[in-house]
């Protein structure tokens, strides 16, 4: 049991905290920020996704996904980590993969993280409402568009990959436009080597009228 709650500890700190993530991950043997295409790449699995979550994107790949309604435990701050994993620990909330980390829409995409979250595996656990330091909200079903990234999850990485999906959006403007921050959504924990490391960068976004 104690072995368990450590390491869903150190799961969830590696996760959530991109910073924690470079110091303790091992030195990636992949150039950082460079997200080649890997369609090949099968990241580890150590957490199931919430009730239907689309799977991963493939390394390099851009791809439109529709996620359906879920939801999280969400908490900003230097400690955030430390807050949600009380929470879930707390909750009986079991861990799941990715944990998501949201961006304010303005300013340069270094230095922007707005908040950190928990996912539930489904909306039938608990209920939303502030929980002390924690807030649960549910989300409604949105459309993204994703890349995958692998390797350390560095400023530089982050601003590749979203300059990419940006990018993406101006060739695509007349289909779709940005419907919210940026979020990264991180799988993995420190027990996986940096080379394997897997998130994804994603930018919310709603088709564009046709009568527009």
């Amino acid at each position: 049991m104690l072995k368990a709650v450590v390491l869903s500890l150190l799961s969830c700190t590696v996760i959530a905290g991109a910073n924690l993530v470079r110091l303790i991950a091992a030195e990636a043997s992949l150039p950082a920020g460079v997200p080649g295409e890997d369609p090949g790449f099968k990241p580890v699995v150590e957490a199931p996704l919430p009730d239907g979550f689309p799977t991963y994107t493939p390394v390099g790949k851009i791809e439109v996904k529709r996620y359906p309604s879920y939801r999280k435990a969400e908490t900003s701050g230097r400690v955030a980590f430390w807050t949600l994993f009380e929470h879930i620990s707390s909750a009986g909330v079991e861990m799941t993969a990715p944990v998501e980390m949201t961006y304010r829409e303005d300013g340069a995409p270094v230095g922007r993280e707005q908040a950190m979250a928990f996912l539930y595996v489904n909306r039938s656990i608990g209920t939303p409402g502030q929980k002390g330091k924690v807030e649960v909200v549910d989300v409604p079903a949105a459309t993204v568009v994703s890349i995958g990234m692998r390797g350390r999850r560095t400023d530089e990485a982050l601003v590749q990959a979203e300059q990419r999906l940006r990018n993406w959006l101006e060739a695509n403007k007349g289909k779709y436009e940005q419907n919210g921050a940026v979020r990264v959504m991180g799988y993995n924990s420190p027990f996986v080597a940096s080379d394997r490391q897997f998130y994804e960068v994603q930018i919310p976004v709603r088709e564009v009228s046709v009568d527009a």
